[in-house]
């Protein structure tokens, strides 16, 4: 009895802290006391009010998310925008015209009607005194050395199609120009309504409104640049810039692009620090998420715009903006991409957006020019921007994001918060470590366990709420752990969330020292519990848990958004990440998982210490709780789902392709692959297919994406002589010889128009195709440069010369690709599933040693 009393006399005695370290009772045997704990109080009650507000906030934000204005009829005002109107040219460029690709006779239907378009406005402005209406068709050859996905390439290119349209005041002729651009060309096998007939669309019911308009004053020139031939790695942009007479006088660009028909409208990309200020407070449905910059800039999705050939940041000289439809994006580059899959609204969004923020950039630029001011200057040439709700997009310049985001660190360290000592705290972030790795690692192990078992890969692509119940409890239970053991060892509400701030400012500093724009989303949780302990002094109370959930009502609908976006696209886009080698083919599983890890932990981290708190009770059956939806949820997706349906069907690309050899012969086969994890053996199952043998080289005309594929070939039919009479060769014209050096003037000659790869093997030392050579390729010690091409009509033919040294020998193998589908290609593809979306071609390869 004497014991018991000591003992309960031990376990009333408080937690100490003598010289900075943490000290706990104990029992006489030594064992850590079972203490009372502050928050006695805070029960799985306050958990159900932090899911409910942190539900609802989810809620509220995916509803902003897929809202859109009313679309306007076609009988509305003239001087407004109508959705209705400008889909009138997406059905006739998507509908009536369908595929557009460079070197088809489609694509010059495009061009001639969006041309005849353009005339039309141009009577429509005869009555307008103060406006220049002038709208003209360009060719454009030219070459530009790029690097994607890692490696150097020529991209080259001749006889492509721009339409360029041009508003000019005639009071302010002089002033530089606003160009606003959109690619009228489609992806193989794609009809391309969103990408990207309906940017098109907004952009000439832009105009059209503009002309209508005389309450718009425009204080400067507007260049609508319609190019024919972006997803040929944006060739007919850069042959604007490059070429055209007035690309000199323009002082900034919009760039319109589309990744799906589901909309919203989203700024993603930007250089100039002032065109996101002018977007944000011009734009009535403003939207804008950097977390798209820093994926860009880093270049971890693999995809790219004509943005890239307008921006100072890239190949270009000038500020601006790049604006796409996101969402819908298992749509995009497919047979989907339709004018009635296009979600009603967004067209009207993007182009109220478009009528508000082009006379505003002409206005900031006319200013400018007033004031002899540069239009951007590298020193501001970055801003960090983000939407909330979309009702408002806040806007602020790097300069100023660098002093504001790594603002919370010292004043934690110098300041702390009450009854916080800096020694637990510095613990405690590393515990928010702890706790976020947990949060990667568990939902990405509970999806690559899965995928590995089921043999079944990518099973929430067609149902992204299966995604959502496989990996968000995961993500939930690695993140509470740490936390409930931090709880366990008695340490402090206030502790912990101060170790949370201490953590976060920790990381928005690195992140803003490394140039992550993506910082102000730890800043503003850094600042979010700083506050919050400091305008409660009892942290431990439901006072206190008010006071923290309301300082993260701010964070929370600034992040969520952008975190929403990005998870749902990345799941819409992994079909076109890449195909992973054979024995990790669970990987994008597990990546998913992670990404959905750190969306959870970026979102609810905040969180997590009185979660782990009110749930200190029930712990072990929240934990296992969790773990079972989560593993329930894994199995009965890959029980019942289908990876892919005909509304989100698996991409493949199908070749007919004919190897010729050297002395003639050819050897006809399909190569068909897959670029996601799923192999292409899936597709193929059951169809009467003789094997043949790969070379290395099937998927050169991909070039740079050709190691993203894998896939297999096949014994195939020879290819139709009426349609390809003469394979592609490449023809000695003259060999001259200076200075040890000699120059080959060589010629490709191709059957009809295409697209395709030249690759030079051997001793280079220059070429015509580019100034200078692109960084080789190593290929068994070998150099190898390489050059992808395209053209329209008349160019059947392609000088150019190569300086090698004298006495050496070099090979230049060519992968051509003609869109003209043989009988071949037409019987393999039409063996595919319904459930598949397939790009065909016609390749020939061959190689020529001189």
């Amino acid at each position: 009895m004497a014991s018991k009393v000591v003992t309960e006399q031990r376990v009333e005695t408080s937690t100490g802290v003598v010289n900075g370290h943490m000290h706990f009772p104990r029992h006489a045997g030594g064992k850590l006391a079972e203490q009372p704990h502050p928050l006695r109080s805070l029960g799985a009650s306050h958990a159900v009010r932090i899911g409910c507000l942190f539900g609802l906030m989810f809620a509220l934000i995916l509803w902003r998310i897929y809202w859109t204005p009313t679309p306007l009829p076609i009988s509305s005002a003239p001087t407004l925008f109508s959705e209705e109107r400008a889909l009138r040219h997406v059905n006739m460029l998507a509908g009536e015209i369908g595929e557009r690709q460079v070197s088809t006779p489609a694509l010059d239907l495009s061009a001639h009607f969006l041309l005849q378009t353009g005339q039309h406005l141009v009577q429509q402005a005869e009555g307008r005194n103060d406006l220049l209406v002038q709208v003209r068709q360009e060719q454009v050859s030219g070459g530009v050395l790029m690097a994607l996905l890692g490696l150097d390439l020529a991209n080259i290119y001749q006889n492509l199609t721009n339409i360029v349209l041009t508003i000019t005041p005639k009071a302010h002729q002089t002033v530089p120009a606003v160009l606003v651009n959109g690619h009228f060309d489609s992806a193989i096998g794609s009809p391309g309504a969103s990408d990207c007939a309906s940017p098109v669309g907004v952009m000439l019911e832009a105009a059209r409104v503009f002309i209508a308009s005389p309450d718009i004053k425009l204080a400067g020139p507007i260049i609508f640049l319609f190019n024919g031939a972006e997803e040929t790695l944006s060739q007919a942009a850069h042959g604007f810039m490059a070429h055209d007479r007035q690309s000199s006088q323009v002082g900034a660009f919009i760039n319109l692009e589309s990744t799906g028909p589901g909309g919203p409208d989203i700024l993603f990309q930007a250089s100039g620090g002032w065109t996101t200020e002018v977007y944000a407070k011009a734009a009535p449905h403003a939207r804008g998420q950097v977390f798209g910059q820093d994926l860009m800039d880093a270049q971890i999705i693999p995809a790219d715009t004509d943005y890239r050939m307008f921006s100072y940041k890239y190949y270009g000289s000038l500020p601006g903006v790049d604006i796409a439809f996101l969402l819908d994006s298992s749509a995009y580059h497919t047979h989907n991409d339709s004018p009635d899959r296009i979600r009603p609204g967004t067209v009207q969004a993007m182009g109220d957006n478009m009528v508000a923020v082009i006379p505003a950039f002409a206005q900031y630029l006319s200013e400018a020019a007033a004031n002899n001011l540069p239009p951007a200057s590298p020193a501001t040439s970055d801003s960090v921007y983000f939407d909330i709700l979309g009702l408002w997009m806040i806007s602020y310049r790097a300069s100023t994001a660098r002093w504001l985001h790594s603002s919370v660190l010292p004043l934690v360290l110098l300041a702390p918060p009450p009854g916080v000592e800096r020694g637990p705290m510095a613990k405690m972030a590393a515990i928010c470590v702890l706790s976020m790795l947990c949060c990667l690692a568990t939902p990405a192990a509970v999806g690559g366990l899965r995928a590995f078992i089921s043999g079944q890969q990518l099973v929430w692509f067609s149902n992204h709420l299966a995604g959502a119940f496989i990996y968000m409890p995961a993500a939930l239970m690695g993140g509470l752990l740490p936390f409930h053991l931090a709880h366990r060892r008695g340490v402090s509400i206030a502790t912990q969330v101060a170790g949370s701030c201490l953590f976060n400012a920790i990381l928005a500093v690195i992140l803003t020292v490394v140039g992550g724009k993506v910082a102000y989303s730890h800043f503003s949780w850094a600042a979010a519990a700083y506050i919050s302990l400091w305008i409660v002094p009892k942290v431990d109370s439901p006072t206190g848990l008010s006071a923290a959930l309301a300082c993260a009502v701010v964070p929370a609908t600034s992040v969520l958004t952008g975190i929403l976006l990005l998870a749902t696209h990345l799941m819409e886009k992994m079909s076109m990440t890449g195909a992973p080698p054979g024995p990790l083919i669970w990987g994008p599983d597990a990546i998913m998982g992670a990404l959905f890890g750190a969306g959870t932990f970026v979102y609810a981290g905040y969180v997590m210490p009185w979660l782990a708190h009110c749930l200190k009770r029930p712990f072990k059956r929240t934990m296992r709780a969790l773990l079972f939806i989560s593993v329930i949820s894994a199995v009965a997706a890959s029980l019942t789902l289908d990876t892919y349906t005909p509304q989100t069907p698996k991409r493949l690309f199908l070749q007919h392709m004919i190897r010729v050899a050297a002395n003639g012969e050819q050897e006809s086969l399909y190569a068909a692959a897959s670029s996601d994890a799923t192999p292409v053996d899936v597709v193929l199952k059951g169809m009467n297919l003789t094997s043949a043998q790969q070379d290395g080289r099937e998927w050169l005309a991909m070039y740079p994406m050709h190691d993203m594929i894998r896939g297999k070939v096949f014994e195939a039919p020879p290819a139709d002589k009426e349609l390809f009479p003469t394979p592609p060769t490449v023809h000695l014209l003259s060999r001259d010889s200076s200075g040890g050096t000699d120059r080959l003037h060589l010629e490709l000659r191709l059957p009809r128009p295409g697209v395709g790869v030249v690759n030079v093997t051997g001793p280079l030392h220059a070429w015509s195709f580019t100034d200078q050579l692109p960084r080789p390729v190593s290929k068994r010690g070998v150099a190898q440069h390489v050059a992808r091409y395209g053209g329209n009509v008349g160019t059947e033919t392609w000088p150019f010369w190569l300086d090698v040294q004298c006495e050496e020998t070099v090979t230049v193998s060519i992968a051509a690709s003609f869109l003209t589908k043989t009988a071949a290609i037409e019987s393999f593809t039409q063996q595919m599933p319904d459930w598949t979306a397939h790009s065909a071609t016609t390749t020939f390869q061959s190689s020529w040693t001189f």
